[in-house]
């Protein structure tokens, strides 16, 4: 039987995400407040709950400084818990990237720096360990020289007038946790079929029976994109997919066993209205085929940004709908395994 219970609604929600801690509880995080993404109000609330019905009362992750904040990626390992951040003024200018490292489940933080990337317009996403034990970490990255930042900032404009040429995408790999290098770059064009449009493609990666896939989010082309590589440091140039996404967000999971599993909303008219209907794909080929195929919901409305974990038989993640409510779906699978 499948769940799906609201976690919260505010004025604006945008990309909860939900993960498992070391004791059995469930950790929430969601850029929340304002009244558009990006915003000078927005801030990111803490929730927790033990059985995914029931859940706190939102909490601020840290001392609220005026500065509009958002979370990109939750890792949990161990009895540790590392958040990513963006903190800008409201337009992502000014932006300041880094780590809130949790060791009491997500009640206190305490910040560190990034890895790899310093004083960096970054987008930490996905970060996951590999069957032989690694850690992988997708990115999207803006480098924006910082004269073009200050004269955006200045001018009271956002991100999205910048004129760099593409938004770059990759993975840091470490073998200890603490060290990691760097891939090659992702380029993906700040165009579409000949027209200039900022792209958000929010990287995620999957590890396959040999070597690793990863999906992007392509804003006008109706699809998703992929990129492959047989070490998660070494990425081919990305090419279209058959899997339909109207500018969404996906999430790719490996499940027990090595089935890949994607939460998507396989709509092929770009554009939020088209965030719908919400489905669960789940492949036993390497992401070749999809012969599972699950609606989770097909509400016509935003059902946006799904991203969760697997656990055993079952998929469970965050999304929210309308850009105002958060969601929290935990859904049966088992039917894939015959």
């Amino acid at each position: 039987m499948d769940k799906i219970c609201m976690v919260h609604r505010d004025s604006l929600s945008c990309e909860a995400i939900v993960r498992k801690l070391s004791d059995g509880s469930l950790l929430l995080l969601s850029q929340c407040g304002g009244l558009s993404e990006p915003c000078i109000d927005n801030r990111v609330l803490v929730f927790h709950s033990n059985d995914g019905e029931h859940w706190s009362k939102p909490e601020l992750i840290k001392e609220d400084n005026g500065r509009a904040l958002y979370t990109t990626d939750v890792f949990v390992d161990g009895d540790t818990v590392t958040a990513y951040m963006t903190e800008h003024n409201g337009e992502y200018l000014d932006d300041d990237c880094f780590a809130l490292v949790s060791r009491d489940g997500g009640y206190t933080w305490e910040r560190r720096e990034l890895p790899v990337f310093r004083n960096a317009f970054v987008f930490l996403r996905g970060t996951f360990r590999t069957t032989d034990g690694k850690i992988i970490i997708a990115y999207q990255h803006y480098p924006i020289p910082k004269e073009e930042n200050d004269r955006l900032s200045a001018e009271g404009k956002s991100v999205s007038d910048s004129q760099i040429p593409a938004v770059l995408c990759g993975t840091l790999v470490s073998e200890d946790g603490a060290h990691f290098r760097k891939s090659n770059d992702i380029a993906v064009p700040n165009e579409f079929a000949g027209k200039r449009i900022w792209q958000w493609p929010e990287p995620t990666v999957a590890e396959l029976s040999h070597g690793f896939a990863m999906l992007l989010r392509v804003n006008g082309a109706g699809v998703l994109y992929r990129s492959d590589s047989e070490d998660g440091l070494t990425w081919s140039a990305m090419y279209p997919t058959d899997i339909p996404n109207p500018n969404n967000k996906p999430k790719l999971i490996r499940m027990e066993g090595g089935a890949i599993a994607l939460i998507n909303t396989p709509n092929p008219v770009p554009g939020m209205k088209n965030r719908n209907p919400l489905e669960i794909w789940i492949s036993d080929d390497d992401m070749r085929t999809w012969r599972y195929k699950k609606r989770v919901l097909d509400f016509p409305g935003w059902l946006s940004y799904p991203d969760g974990f697997a656990e055993g038989k079952r998929i469970l993640f965050s999304f929210e709908v309308n850009r105002h409510d958060v969601y929290f779906a935990d859904c049966d699978v088992s039917d894939f395994y015959g």
